[in-house]
C-alpha cells in the first residue's frame, strides 16, 4: 500500500508541475493540451509490451528499470524549454510510466486472486490518494514555493526513493527461457480470446471514458452553465475523487456478499442515476450529488473489473497490460465523445451520452446471466443427480 501510494503520489506530483511548467513556458492552450496528451500516448503505446515483459522477467527488476529511467528524464526536463522537447519529454515520461504502472499492477491482480477482492480496494484507494489527493498538493508547493528545476529534482528523488520500496515488496520471478515471436503471439490470442479479460477490460475502458469526461467537462459545465464561481466548480472534481478512493476502502467487501453479477448491476445503476443527476442543470446541487454519485459507482465498477481480472487463467502481467491499454483508452477517448456531443447536441448532453451505454452493457450482464442459468437447468434436467442409497 505504501509503494502504491507513493508511486500514484509520484504520478499526480508529475501532472502538475508537468502543466504548470508548460504555462511558465508560455504554452497556449492547444499546446498544453498536447503536452499533456503526449503523456498518455507514451502510456498507450508501452502498456501492453510491458506487461509480457513482466511475465518473462518477473515485476521487480521492470519497475526498478522505470523508476531508473523516469528519474534520468525528471534530471533532464529543466532543459526542455521549447514547446517540441516539452512534447517529447512529456511523451518519455508516459513511455517509462508504463514500466512502474503495469508491475505494481500485476502484483495487485495476483494479491486479488489469492487473498479477496478487498484487497483490491486497499491497493488500488492508496494509489489513487496519491494521485487524487497528495500527488496535486505537493506538485502545487513544489511549483510555487521550490521552482521547477529543484521541482523535476524531487521528482527524481522520488523515482529513486520507488526503487528500494520495489527491492523490498515486489516479487522478483519471471517465465524461465526465452519466448519466441510465435509463443509471444499466442501468449496475445490467448489474452484476448479469454472473455472474462476482454469484458472485464472493455467496461474498465467505459468507466475509464467517463471519469475523464467528467474531469474535463464537470468544471466546464459549472462555470459557463449555472456559473459557479471557479474555486467551487473545482470541488466537484476533489468531491468525485475522495468518494471514489472513500468506496474502494470501505465497500470492497461488497463484491464477496453479492456477486459479480449483482455487484455489477448495482454499479451500474449508481453510475446511470449519477450521470443524469449531472445531465440536470436546474440547480448546482445536482451536480455536487452527481459527483457524488459518480464517484461511488465508479469505485464498485472499478471493484468488479479488477476481481474479473484476477480470477481469470492467463498471465498477471500480461492481463495487466491489456487491462491498462483499455484503460488508458478510455480516458482519451471519453473527452474526445464528450466534446463531440458537447459540439453537437449542446454542453448539457455530455453526460448523458455515456446513459445508453451502461444501459445496454447492463442488458447484456442479466441476458447473459439469465442464460447461464438455464443452460444449467437444462443439463441437470439431462443428466439429473441422483442420490445411492
Amino acid at each position: 500500500m505504501l509503494l502504491s501510494s507513493i508511486s500514484g503520489m509520484s504520478a499526480g506530483t508529475s501532472q502538475i508541475v508537468l502543466t504548470l511548467y508548460a504555462v511558465a513556458k508560455g504554452a497556449t492552450p492547444s499546446q498544453i493540451g498536447l503536452i499533456v496528451g503526449m503523456h498518455g500516448f507514451g502510456l498507450l503505446f508501452t502498456v501492453l509490451p510491458v506487461g509480457f515483459l513482466v511475465d518473462h522477467i518477473g515485476p521487480r527488476k521492470v519497475f526498478i528499470f522505470g523508476a531508473f529511467s523516469t528519474a534520468l528524464i525528471y534530471l533532464l526536463f529543466p532543459l526542455a524549454g521549447t514547446f517540441p522537447l516539452l512534447c517529447v519529454f512529456s511523451g518519455l515520461v508516459g513511455f517509462f510510466t508504463a514500466f512502474r504502472f503495469v508491475p505494481i499492477s500485476s502484483v495487485v491482480i495476483e494479491f486479488v486472486r489469492n487473498s479477496g477482492s478487498d484487497k483490491a480496494g486497499l491497493l488500488r484507494g492508496s494509489n489513487s490518494l496519491g494521485v487524487v489527493l497528495f500527488g496535486p498538493l505537493l506538485g502545487a508547493f513544489l511549483s510555487r514555493y521550490v521552482g521547477f528545476s529543484n521541482a523535476f529534482h524531487v521528482l527524481a528523488f522520488i523515482a529513486l526513493l520507488l526503487v528500494a520500496g520495489a527491492v523490498v515488496t515486489l516479487p522478483d520471478s519471471g517465465r524461465s527461457g526465452s519466448r519466441t515471436s510465435g509463443m509471444q503471439l499466442s501468449d496475445l490470442k490467448k489474452l484476448f480470446g479469454n472473455r472474462s479479460i476482454v469484458e472485464a477490460s472493455l467496461a474498465e475502458s467505459l468507466g475509464g471514458a467517463t471519469l475523464a469526461c467528467f474531469n474535463t467537462f464537470a468544471v466546464v459545465i459549472a462555470i459557463r452553465v449555472l456559473h459557479i464561481p471557479v474555486q467551487f466548480a473545482s470541488v466537484l472534481v476533489s468531491i468525485q475523487g475522495l468518494t471514489f478512493i472513500a468506496t474502494l476502502f470501505t465497500l470492497s467487501r461488497l463484491l464477496d456478499r453479492l456477486g459479480h453479477r449483482s455487484s455489477s448491476l448495482v454499479s451500474i445503476g449508481v453510475i446511470m442515476t449519477a450521470l443524469l443527476l449531472l445531465s440536470c442543470h436546474q440547480h448546482p446541487a445536482f451536480l455536487f450529488a452527481g459527483s457524488i454519485c459518480l464517484g461511488v459507482g465508479l469505485g464498485i465498477f472499478n471493484l468488479v473489473n479488477i476481481t474479473r481480472i484476477a480470477h481469470a487463467n492467463v498471465a498477471k502481467g500480461g492481463s495487466a497490460g491489456v487491462f491498462a491499454l483499455f484503460s488508458v483508452s478510455g480516458s482519451i477517448i471519453g473527452p474526445v465523445i464528450g466534446g463531440f456531443t458537447g459540439e453537437h447536441f449542446g454542453t448539457t448532453n455530455v453526460f448523458f451520452t455515456f446513459v445508453p451505454l451502461y444501459l445496454a452493457l447492463s442488458l447484456m450482464i442479466y441476458i447473459r446471466s439469465t442464460a447461464r442459468k438455464t443452460s444449467v437447468v437444462d443439463e441437470l434436467l439431462r443428466h439429473p443427480v441422483i442420490d445411492e442409497p
